[in-house]
């Protein structure tokens, strides 16, 4: 009896020591409180010619924003820190005249809006790592004015356009337009072309103004014609749910003392579709 009790005493003994191991194998660590490690692959924004660009993470509130330059981060990406529940992280480029706060993206008033191309996602994981690879894509409609053809606008050339929409920003993870006033006007640049652009938009809610301007005023001046630019997108079938949205011409004239435009989709080919207002 004595020796049956030894022989059991040993075995619980040796139980004892092995349980902690056994347990500690068969319970799963609980990680959800720690980061994941998060890498985002901006080279994409790179062979789109962009050169540097902004980062931003967020979960319920801000975690990081930076401006950063491209090449520095090729291959091998930006990482954060963020949480494993849900997290969010966009990358935008071609942001000037506009302001990035919070969750949004909205262009200063009175501003043309940049040629934005951006990426957003959310996402939760339960990976220590996590690699996000970012695809650039356009949110703005370049819009180019020819006069009868032509860049610039013929000698003398009196007006000047305004542009008038409903959405002047977007939410940089998401990418959906928000509301907000957009008005800029629109003149010659440096060489001699009229170029407008025009943000993401929820609808066809767009405006054309064109004006006289004040004396030492680009901006500000009497309207003398207000086109409905929304219809004339509206009639091309212009998609502004598009992950890339468009580019357009539009040609301007006068007949018989009354502007005329013809809006046409500008892929750089020979032919367009022609739609006049």
């Amino acid at each position: 009896m004595v020796t049956g009790g030894f022989r059991f005493a040993k075995a619980f003994m040796a139980f004892a020591f092995l349980a902690p191991g056994l347990l500690s194998c068969t319970v799963k660590e609980d990680r959800t409180e720690c980061p994941v490690y998060v890498t985002v692959l901006t080279d994409h924004f790179m062979q789109k010619g962009m050169n540097e660009g902004t980062v931003s993470f967020a979960a319920d509130r801000l975690i990081k924003r930076e401006t950063i330059s491209f090449l520095t981060y090729i291959r091998d990406g930006y990482e954060q820190a963020c949480p494993r529940n849900y997290a969010r992280a966009a990358v935008l480029s071609g942001v000037e005249n506009s302001v990035v706060d919070d969750e949004k993206l909205t262009v200063r008033p009175g501003c043309q809006a940049g040629r934005v191309w951006a990426f957003g996602t959310c996402f939760s994981t339960d990976r220590d790592a996590y690699v996000v690879d970012a695809v650039p894509h356009k949110q703005y409609c370049l819009i180019r004015f020819l006069f009868d053809g032509n860049p610039t606008a013929p000698e003398g050339y009196p007006w000047r356009f305004r542009m008038v929409a409903e959405c002047s920003g977007m939410d940089i993870y998401s990418l959906e337009p928000i509301p907000g006033r957009y008005c800029p006007a629109i003149g010659p640049n440096d060489v001699g072309e009229w170029i407008g652009v025009l943000p993401r938009q929820r609808s066809n809610n767009m405006l054309l103004e064109v004006f006289l301007p004040d004396e030492g005023s680009e901006s500000e001046g009497r309207t003398e014609y207000v086109i409905d630019l929304g219809k004339a997108f509206e009639k091309q079938g212009y998609d502004w749910t598009a992950e890339d949205l468009k580019d357009i011409e539009v040609l301007v004239g006068f007949v018989n003392a009354e502007l005329c435009l013809t809006v046409q989709d500008w892929e750089g080919e020979d032919d367009y579709e022609n739609i006049e207002i």
